[in-house]
Formats: structure tokens, sequence, C-alpha cells
């Protein structure tokens, strides 16, 4: 889908468009992240997932019609479409902790990683083909495997969920839930109490405004300084998707008392790779450079979600990773909007070196911020121990 859009935008238009066009596109999403949270929280996981699955394929399928038409309407209907999406992390997560045990979770959350690499090198091996070929009709390809990808959510949606911890505090009978406001607000409450998710949610702020322009930065550079196409941007997001496995891989097999400083060491070599790749001119030496970069993007992907939820009572579990999502996707829009400033003033190559060095800074603060306390009690956190912030976090949440 993406490298269908990219590809049909840039063949008419700057990066700096396409910049816009990611901008429109994407701002529904993150006016519903919140709610999408809170939803996840109060209602059956699995029909929101489903649902989420649904609606997306019904807007890719008018993305498919439109691409050719009007790219204005393409980019409202792929404002639709992650308008949809957003309803799929907060429940995917709840609907994996409750078929999880606690201490395969971080297992889980790397699996989870190596599935969306996986899926990124086959979509980008069938995009950079097809997109080549039509665009149009790689649009239409991606709206089947949408389809497709509901599938096997529907067998399993009235399997049990034995692992599921109690969404919310027991009320009694009778009893009103509390307002959508107050709920949509929980996240921010329970986050005062909780220094290491609360570090995880701002390095995403950080890294959306570093990081959020990635697609644009890598589809102007291949088809730019690097001369290719299709094929050479398929190329590299194969090389994503693989690395990115490789990642998650190497990130299952830390020991949980060194997540937070192989975290940390992952943003400092994802900084110093993806500004080195734009020091390159061959395709060759760029695809090798973007690996190491997204080897280590693998890294933080899947410790991300563990390092972050690990602290969090179950109540508000959604509404976190929501608000995680939100933060980050917030920033990323601004990023966009930011970096296709930058693009008419600046070349492609200086603004990626800067993005690069950005994130190594980044990753050297979050670990002299850290809370050291917070990083003690985490292997006990992981492995689903009671912790004597939570009974607090739950009461914080709910006050």
């Amino acid at each position: 889908m993406q490298i269908s859009l990219f590809i049909q935008v840039l063949r008419d238009s700057s990066p700096a468009v396409l910049a816009a066009v990611e901008l429109v596109g994407t701002l529904p999403a993150l006016a519903f992240m919140l709610v999408a949270g809170a939803l996840a929280d109060r209602f059956d996981v699995r029909l929101l997932a489903v649902g989420s699955m649904v609606a997306q394929a019904a807007c890719v399928l008018g993305m498919a019609f439109f691409l050719d038409h009007g790219i204005w309407i393409t980019a409202a209907l792929y404002g639709l479409q992650g308008l949809g999406n957003t309803l799929w992390p907060p429940a995917r997560q709840q609907w994996l902790y409750g078929i999880v045990p606690p201490e395969s979770r971080p297992a889980a959350n790397a699996r989870l990683g190596s599935v969306s690499g996986t899926m990124t090198v086959v979509g980008a091996s069938l995009g950079g083909v097809l997109a080549g070929w039509n665009p149009a009709g790689a649009m239409a390809v991606a709206c089947a495997l949408q389809v497709l990808a509901a599938v096997p959510l529907l067998a399993q949606t009235r399997r049990p969920l034995p692992h599921a911890e109690p969404a919310e505090p027991v009320r009694e009978r009778g009893a009103a839930r509390e307002p959508l406001r107050k709920e949509l607000t929980a996240g921010l409450r329970v986050l005062r109490v909780l220094p290491l998710a609360r570090s995880v949610v701002w390095i995403g702020i950080a890294w959306g405004c570093i990081g959020g322009a990635y697609d644009i930065l890598l589809a102007a550079y291949a088809t730019g300084r690097l001369g290719g196409g299709g094929a050479v941007l398929g190329a590299l997001y194969v090389t994503d998707g693989i690395a990115v496995i490789l990642g998650t891989v190497l990130a299952a097999r830390i020991a949980v008392r060194r997540h937070l400083s192989a975290y940390t060491a992952a943003y400092v070599f994802q900084g110093l790779a993806w500004g080195a790749f734009f020091l390159a001119g061959h395709p060759v030496a760029a695809v090798a450079l973007l690996g190491v970069m997204r080897l280590a993007s693998g890294v933080v992907i899947a410790l991300d979600t563990t390092i972050l939820l690990a602290t969090v009572p179950a109540a508000v579990r959604g509404r976190v990773s929501s608000l995680h999502m939100t933060t980050y996707g917030a920033m990323a829009r601004v990023s966009l909007a930011l970096f296709g400033g930058l693009l008419v003033v600046s070349d492609v190559r200086t603004v990626g070196v800067c993005a690069g060095a950005a994130s190594v800074v980044l990753g050297a603060l979050w670990w002299w911020r850290r809370d050291r306390e917070a990083g003690r009690r985490y292997p006990a956190a992981v492995a689903g121990r009671p912790q004597p912030q939570a009974a607090g976090a739950t009461a914080n949440a709910s006050a």
C-alpha cells in the first residue's frame, strides 16, 4: 500500500507534496487514538481487532479505485484507513496478553516484530514489482491481502483468553461507569507514578519528531540520489524487513536484566547507521547501511512494548499503549510537516544526516535520565511479580 502510494505521488510531484499527502492522510487517526485505547480497555478486544481489519480493507479498496484519478481523495481514504487502524494496536496487545502468560510476553512481543518484518519483506517484494507495473493494481492486491489478514482472526474470536487480567476495577452492582472523558485521561494520570513507562513515552515523542519522515526520506533518496524507482525502493524495504526480523530475533535472546542497556545501544546504533545511509552514493552501500539501521530498530521494536507495559496495570494497559502511539504518531505528523518544509530549502542528504545524529543524542539522553530504581525493579515486573507501584498506579488512574 505504501509503496504504491509513494510511487504514484513521486511520479508527478515532489517529496514535499508526498509529505503533505502523508500529513493529510494520517491526521484523523491522531484525534481518535486515545479513544481507541479506552475502547480496548472497555470492550471485547477480539471484535475490535476484527472490525479494524474489515474497515481498513474497505478503505484500501477505495484507494485502489481513486489512486489514478485524485490524489487528495486517495489521501482522505488513507486517513480513514489509518483511523480504522488505530483500534488494531491496543486491541491486539490486550488480546495477545490474554493468551500469553506473563513470563512469555517479552518473547511474544519480539515475535510480533518478526511477523511485522516478514510482512514488510512480502509487501515490499510485491509492491516493488507491482507498483512499477501499475500502482493502482498493486493497491488492489494490498486490499486483497488485508481481507485475507482478517480470516485467521475470525477463527480465534470465540476462543477463551486464559491469561486475561481484569480490564477495569470491579464496580459495585448498579454503579455507573466512569465518564469517557475521565477514562481517556487515565493513561496520563497513571504515568505520573510510573517513571519507566513515562520514559518510553517521551522517547517515543522525541523519536517521532526525528524519525516520523523515515518513509519520505527513504523514498526521496532512493528515487533521487540513488537513481532508482520501484525496484530500488522495494529492495530497500525488503532489506528493512529482513533486518527488523533479525533484530527482533536478537532481542528475544537478550537477558531481561540487559533490556534497558540494549534499548539504549540500539537507539545509538540506529542513528549512526541512518546518518551514514545518506552519505552512501551507491545502492549496494545504501542497502547495507539501511540493514544495520533497521537491525537496531528491530531491537527497539521488540523491547519497546515490553518495557512500556512492564509496570502498567492491566486496567489501563490499552490506554497507555494508545497514549504511547498517539504521542509518537502526533510528533511523526509534525515531523512530516517540518521535514516537508526542510526539503524545500535543503536536500535530502543533509536532512537525513541530521536526523541520524539526533537519534544518537536521544539514546544517550534516555540512558542518562532513566529512573534507576525502576530499572532495578524491571526484571521482577516483566516476570509478572506484584510491584509496589502497581496498586498506587491503579488508584491514581481512577482518582
